[in-house]
C-alpha cells in the first residue's frame, strides 16, 4: 500500500525513523533509501533489517550529498499506490498512516497530497507554521489548507510524473512545489492533524540527540549563518531525554482520527 523513501545523509536520525516505521506500519510497505552518506555502521543496520525480513531497500548511494535529487530515483522505483517523502531527521510517527491516508484519498479526488501535522512545544515547531495560516477544508477529518512541505508527505501515485518533473536541485521544497503544481490543477495539498510526527528541528532537540555540531556544519555549508549561529549559542547539555520519550510515546499512541 505504501511506499517509504527516505534521503539518508543523518544516519543517528534515519535508524530511528526506519525502525519506527516497521514497528508502525501495519499496512504493505517498502522502505525505500537513497544513501547520501558513507557509514558502515548504518551499512550493518541495512544489512540487519533486511536479514529480519524488513521490506528495505537500496535504490542508491553517492560519496557526495546529492540532497533532494535522490528523491526522483527514489520517487521512480516505488512500487505502491501511496508514495511517502519523509525528511532524514523525522524519529517518530503515529500509527495507521498508510490506512488514514488511503482512505482520504478515496473520500477526496481531488486531495492528491497529504502532509502529517508535527509535535510541536516550546523548544520546537517542527517545520510547521503556526495554525492561523491554514484555513479548513473538512475540519471534520482534520485536514486543512495551508503551507506544507516534505517532512512527512505522502502522494498519490496518480501523480508520479508531476513528482518526476520537479527541478533537480539538491535543495528544493518538493512538499510545498507539489502543493503548488496541484492547486494550478484544482487539485489539493493539504496538512492531515489526524496523522502526526516528531520532526527533529531546533537546538535543543538536536543537542537532546547528540546532533548539534552536524547541524551547525550543515547550516554554515548552506550559508545559513544567522542558523548556524543561533545553534552554536544554545547551551549544550540539557535535560530533555525524559522529553523525547514522552514524545515518542505520545506521538506513538496517538489515535487515528476518524477520516
Amino acid at each position: 500500500m505504501i511506499s517509504y523513501c527516505i534521503a539518508v545523509y543523518r544516519p543517528t536520525y534515519a535508524r530511528l525513523l526506519i525502525d519506527d516505521l516497521v514497528e508502525k506500519t501495519s499496512a504493505p510497505c517498502e522502505i525505500l533509501v537513497w544513501l547520501n552518506v558513507a557509514d558502515a555502521a548504518f551499512d550493518a543496520d541495512i544489512a540487519a533489517w533486511t536479514a529480519r525480513g524488513v521490506p528495505l531497500r537500496v535504490i542508491g548511494r553517492t560519496p557526495e550529498n546529492i540532497g533532494m535529487q535522490a528523491y526522483r530515483q527514489l520517487f521512480r522505483a516505488a512500487r505502491y499506490p501511496l508514495i511517502t517523502q519523509i525528511d532524514d531527521d523525522v524519529v517518530c510517527v503515529s500509527r495507521g498512516i498508510a490506512e488514514r491516508a488511503d482512505r482520504l484519498f478515496r473520500r477526496h479526488a481531488s486531495v492528491r497530497q497529504l502532509v502529517a501535522d508535527v509535535w510541536q512545544d516550546e523548544h520546537t515547531t517542527g517545520a510547521r507554521p503556526t495554525l492561523d495560516q491554514y484555513r479548513p477544508f473538512d475540519a471534520a477529518a482534520g485536514l486543512y489548507s495551508g503551507p506544507v512541505d516534505g517532512w512527512f508527505s505522502i502522494y498519490h501515485r496518480s501523480i508520479l510524473p508531476l513528482l518526476l518533473a520537479l527541478p533537480q536541485v539538491p535543495y528544493y521544497p518538493i512538499g510545498a512545489a507539489v502543493r503548488a503544481r496541484l492547486a494550478q490543477r484544482r487539485q489539493h495539498g493539504l496538512l492531515d492533524r489526524g496523522m502526526q510526527v516528531f520532526h527533529v528541528i531546533g537546538p535543543a532537540y538536536a543537542d537532546a540527540f547528540g546532533m548539534l555540531d552536524f547541524e551547525i556544519a550543515k547550516y554554515r555549508r548552506l550559508g545559513r549563518h544567522d542558523i548556524a549561529a543561533w545553534y552554536e549559542g544554545w547551551p549544550r547539555g540539557g535535560s530533555l531525554a525524559e522529553r523525547v520519550g514522552e514524545i515518542r510515546r505520545s506521538v506513538g499512541a496517538r489515535a487515528d482520527m476518524p477520516a
